[in-house]
């Protein structure tokens, strides 16, 4: 929730935010609408956008002050900075990426953030194909606007998108960029995913997106006909399928609670993000491994994940089952399907 103000404050607010825009890091591009090319700009204290595990409107609070301003101003304002080098983690949904993402801010000189909205807003323009509002051309020309924010005050920076953004790695960043895709096998990624609390919701909520998304690669049943364990199967497919098109370094979740510092290490080199081999061992044996890492009020750690897997296999057991022959099905049927699941369940 924003704090708003009238009229006559909004234009004295406008160019206050843009002057600071260029030196001032607590100045963040909340928010990006296609529709009228407008970006949302807050103030938040730069310690909470470090440690936010969503970027989302969970940062604003009845006191955040904000205000809709044009991309041009924005890109006008900050045109002097540098474009410095932004990785990505892109990733299926409950594989740990949160957690890597504050692994990496602890071991390596990148600052890291974690699923800024902008990035759906793009997600959800692309997905329309044909229908979307902005071309290529100026979606990636917004996109570098965004990058130059985010890495304000930081040698590089590493952006951790939500899950439904996947598709960007192939749509919008240059075939050079430093990327990564994390996963985990399709029958772990049913059970995590099922065992949420707010599972049926949250799959729903992204499910025409996604749906959308595949079925621009490969025909896929109508939506309508899903069963809940078919929806989390949808949302791997697409994001693997998506990773796999874009041809990112892909890693499983599992491999890093196998071997931590030595995966860390490997995700660290393929983002390009310098990390000792000390402060890469400090940080898998600190306390961020053993907390949750959207909450780190909570404990959490990979005895207890293993113990949710294990329940989820048996509560829904048979959506997931549900889940399993319809990716298998369509495997059968596509080959993009095939070497996707090949990939991932070997």
């Amino acid at each position: 929730m924003l704090h708003e103000f009238g009229s006559g404050m909004n234009q004295a607010l406008s160019a206050q935010f843009l002057s600071a825009l260029a030196h001032d890091a607590s100045v963040f591009p909340h928010q990006y609408a296609p529709v009228t090319d407008q970006v949302l700009l807050v103030r938040a204290p730069v310690a909470n956008l470090r440690d936010a595990a969503f970027l989302d409107e969970r940062i604003l609070t009845r006191e955040t002050q904000g205000i809709w301003v044009r991309a041009e101003d924005v890109a006008a304002a900050s045109a002097a900075l540098p474009q410095s080098p932004v990785g990505y983690i892109f990733h299926a949904g409950h594989c740990g990426s949160t957690l890597i993402s504050r692994l990496l801010g602890a071991a390596g000189d990148a600052l890291a953030l974690r699923e800024p909205l902008p990035l759906r807003s793009f997600a959800f323009d692309l997905a329309e194909g044909g229908g979307a509002l902005l071309p290529r051309d100026r979606a990636r020309e917004r996109l570098g606007l965004f990058e130059r924010l985010w890495a304000r005050g930081a040698s590089s920076a590493v952006v951790k998108a939500t899950s439904i953004c996947t598709g960007l790695a192939a749509e919008l960043l240059p075939a050079d960029r430093k990327a990564v895709f994390v996963a985990q096998r399709p029958d772990v990624h049913l059970a995590v995913t099922l065992a949420g609390p707010n599972a049926v919701n949250d799959l729903r909520g992204f499910a025409q997106l996604r749906w959308r998304r595949l079925n621009a690669q490969l025909p896929v049943p109508p939506l309508s006909s899903y069963s809940v364990g078919e929806l989390a199967a949808l949302g791997w497919l697409t994001e693997a399928e998506a990773a796999m098109r874009a041809r990112l370094t892909a890693f499983d979740f599992d491999a890093l609670l196998a071997a931590p510092a030595e995966t860390l290490g490997r995700i660290a080199a393929a983002l390009d993000v310098a990390a000792q081999a000390e402060k890469i061992s400090g940080a898998v044996s600190g306390p961020i491994m053993k907390r949750y890492s959207k909450a780190p009020e909570h404990d959490y750690d990979a005895g207890l994940r293993s113990e949710v897997i294990a329940q989820a296999q048996r509560d829904y057991s048979a959506e997931i089952r549900k889940g399993m022959d319809w990716l298998h099905g369509l495997g059968a049927q596509h080959e993009a399907a095939k070497a996707v699941l090949d990939k991932w369940t070997l």
